[in-house]
């Protein structure tokens, strides 16, 4: 039988043990409290969580559509970083037959902006919904232009002779355009309203319902 001062002898679970001298010292928990490694790791935990917290609340809306490659552009970041309200930024560019394009020539018109590659297959896995979004859409008014980053025309026109999309697609050779529209991974939608303004920045595969909503959204 265990004697009343058994019974009063601590379990061993509590935050302190006993030494041999019969003074108590703080269990590892207490220490890890306490020590100054312990407060600087608690600190290095929460600043990571808040800087995950704030790339998740500050990410472009269609991130988790789907597959996002990952892309690097070596043009000039000229202008500020596109933002939804803010005007688009104008550019010139050279169609695949070499004709000058702007993106001022379709002011008053809803326009999407596709930044993709030839190689990329996250893209070449929704251009078919492209072609079928904008061929309901294009009565509207809508246009699509499709650039393709770090590829000159000969590459993009293999890409697309056999394809049958009939959108524009417009070679970016030197990354200038998605290097203006800050564009790090693919496919990259920016989708611009009439007024010139961007409604919606989607990065990664969109689905053919998000298409279709985003559309709606610039030509209402």
């Amino acid at each position: 039988m265990k004697t009343d001062e058994q019974r009063r002898e601590p379990s061993g679970r509590g935050s302190t043990s006993a030494d041999g001298n019969g003074s108590r010292t703080p269990d590892w928990r207490e220490r890890l409290r306490t020590s100054r490694f312990g407060t600087i790791g608690v600190l290095v935990v929460t600043t990571l969580l808040v800087m995950v917290g704030a790339w998740f609340a500050q990410k472009p809306s269609g991130s988790a559509e789907g597959d996002v490659t990952a892309v690097s552009v070596t043009g000039e970041q000229l202008g500020p970083p596109p933002a939804v309200g803010a005007p688009a930024q104008d550019f010139t560019a050279r169609t695949l037959d070499g004709k000058e394009v702007r993106l001022s020539d379709y002011k008053g018109r809803p326009v999407w902006l596709l930044f993709g590659a030839t190689w990329c297959s996250s893209c070449r896995a929704e251009v078919a919904d492209v072609e079928a979004a904008y061929q309901q859409a294009k009565d509207a008014g809508v246009e699509i232009i499709s650039l393709y980053l770090s590829e000159d025309a000969g590459t993009v026109q293999d890409y697309t002779s056999g394809t049958g999309l009939s959108y524009l697609h417009v070679p970016d050779p030197r990354t200038d355009v998605a290097s203006a529209y800050r564009v790090m991974g693919i496919p990259a939608h920016y989708f611009v309203d009439k007024e010139g303004k961007i409604a919606s920045i989607d990065i990664g595969a969109l689905d053919r319902s998000t298409m279709d909503e985003k559309l709606a959204s610039i030509t209402g």
